[in-house]
């Protein structure tokens, strides 16, 4: 039998150390590692790159709208005023108070035996209490004082026809020295002060309730 050597198989083993060499297999896992690191740099790079433009395009428009937005909201401000102030002259003009369905009544109530001299009156709506009506006058008759009192529950009953909470008191009743011509003839007179409160806005009368009929 003829005898083979094989003198090569040092040869093999040599490449196979080289192949398997573990310096070798570290600079490859090392420059495997670079690459990963290196890939993840630019890609890390590209999405900062990709949000810082669009935060400046962001920052850019909102550059452009913030004077806009600023306007807009002083003009917002300077509407609401005027819807305010609009507000207010309408709340004014609908709860106005009317003077001269009190002048009416007034003079309804008073007759001719009696000069009205003086009238002031006061709404009351900025001290939150009723509407006072003064009414100064001088009365004459042969009985001058009846004469007045007859002319302060006209004056209350006026009244009470188209307000609430009515009341009419004197605040003075004073008799006169000089005597008044009337007729022709002389009379005593008196002056007073009729003071006349009320609530100018009626209460509202209440609905009565219905009640259901069983069948």
């Amino acid at each position: 039998m003829p005898l083979r050597v094989n003198l090569y198989h040092e040869v093999l083993r040599a490449k196979r150390q080289e192949k398997y060499d573990p310096l070798k297999l570290s600079f490859l896992g090392l420059l495997v590692v670079a690459v990963a690191m290196v890939g993840y740099y630019f890609l890390q790079l590209k999405r900062t790159s990709d949000v810082r433009s669009v935060f400046n395009s962001q920052k850019a428009e909102y550059d452009r709208l913030s004077p806009l937005a600023k306007a807009a909201a002083d003009r917002e401000a300077e509407l609401t005023k005027q819807v305010e102030l609009a507000e207010q002259v309408t709340n004014r003009m609908e709860k106005r108070f009317h003077w001269a369905p009190v002048l009416e009544s007034i003079m309804a109530a008073v007759p001719a035996t009696v000069q009205l001299t003086k009238l002031s009156g006061d709404t009351g709506r900025e001290k939150g209490v009723n509407c006072q009506v003064n009414i100064e006058g001088i009365a004459a008759g042969q009985e001058p004082r009846a004469v007045a009192e007859d002319t302060r529950k006209a004056v209350a009953d006026r009244f009470a026809a188209k307000y609430a909470n009515v009341s009419a008191t004197f605040r003075n009743l004073d008799d006169r020295a000089e005597h008044v011509r009337i007729n022709g003839k002389q009379m005593a007179s008196v002056v007073f002060t009729i003071s006349v409160t009320f609530k100018p806005e009626a209460e509202p009368v209440p609905t009565p309730k219905r009640i259901a009929q069983v069948k």
